[in-house]
């Protein structure tokens, strides 16, 4: 039997809240987060963090919410494994987003991806995640791995390891504060569970 990589989202922060496009700010844990994140520490959902390798992305969010559950332990950052910056649409509405033309053909399905004006490209943000993930992969040969990490990164990497099991990588995404338990046998990802 192998070892199990666990991908946990933050909790709650004003942009989840207010159903907002944002990554690359650095948003801090609302309280409805910090009770999220504690009730589901409460009914047992999250891994041990005993012998594993613990990891954030290093952002706010992340740090907050690997406190939340952990405590004050050790931990190490991937810095490619931060949420995607959305450019010119960080902390915007859908609505917002909407009365930029490319971005709305986007939103209704009429193109397969967006690369941010003044943020990130899809290629871009795909690369540094999968560099992000072979980091998580290497080290789950050895141990547990568990990353406290972001909704884009963690439906990505689900994306990457079962590819074709949903129809757009985006129905990956975890609620916040919940995410995936991984199966490993060697390197390679065999089966997966929800968390949270």
């Amino acid at each position: 039997m192998g070892n199990t990589l666990y991908l946990i989202r933050h909790g709650d922060t004003e942009g989840t809240i207010k159903d907002l496009f944002y990554g690359s700010t650095d948003l801090p844990l609302v309280d409805q987060g910090v009770q999220q994140v504690k009730a589901l520490r409460g009914h047992g959902v999250y891994p041990s963090p005993d012998g594993a390798k613990l990891y954030t992305s290093g952002m706010l969010r992340t740090e907050q919410t690997f406190e939340l559950i952990f405590g004050d332990r050790s931990h190490d950052t991937i810095p490619d494994l931060k949420e995607i910056g959305v450019g010119i649409f960080e902390m915007k509405t859908i609505d917002e987003i909407r009365e930029n033309a490319e971005a709305r053909a986007w939103l209704d399905g009429e193109k397969p991806y967006m690369d941010f004006p003044e943020g990130e490209t899809n290629d871009g943000f795909i690369e540094r995640v999968a560099r992000g993930l072979d980091m998580l992969k290497s080290d789950v040969v050895r141990s547990d791995v568990i990353g406290v990490l972001h909704g884009a990164v963690i439906f990505t990497c689900m994306a990457m390891m079962f590819p074709g099991v949903k129809d757009k990588p985006w129905q990956w995404t975890p609620n916040p504060a919940g995410g995936y338990a991984i199966a490993f046998e060697n390197d390679t990802p065999v089966k997966y569970r929800k968390i949270g």
